[in-house]
This record gives C-alpha cells, structure tokens and sequence, in this order.
C-alpha cells in the first residue's frame, strides 16, 4: 500500500511539474485559447443531457 501511495504522489508531482512547465513557456494568449475550448467543451456537454439523466448520472457517482 505504501508503495501506490508513493507512486501516486510521485504522478501528482510529475503532473504538477508538467503544467507549471507549460504555463510557463507558452504565452497567455495560446493558454487562454486552450482553456476556452476546454470550458466550452465542459458546458456543450453538459447542455445534452436532460435534468432526469443529469440526476441519474450524479447518483451514480
């Protein structure tokens, strides 16, 4: 068990590392093109379901 932890902890680091690093070598403008497109993915899909299947889904988290 303490070997996933570790293992998980070192992915979270990694994955941490990774963005910061990217974030730091692209400009505001190309992030922020990129989040857009991310958010309005999110909100596309969320507007496709109906409340009753939204509901269902949520319970079955």
């Amino acid at each position: 068990m303490a070997d996933f932890k570790e293992k998980d902890q070192q992915q979270r680091d990694d994955f941490i590392d990774f963005w910061v690093n990217y974030m730091k070598n692209h400009s505001d403008r190309e992030w922020s093109v990129q989040q857009n497109v991310l958010i309005n993915s999110v909100l596309k899909s969320a507007t496709q379901l109906s409340r009753e299947e939204y509901l269902r889904f949520k319970k079955g988290i």
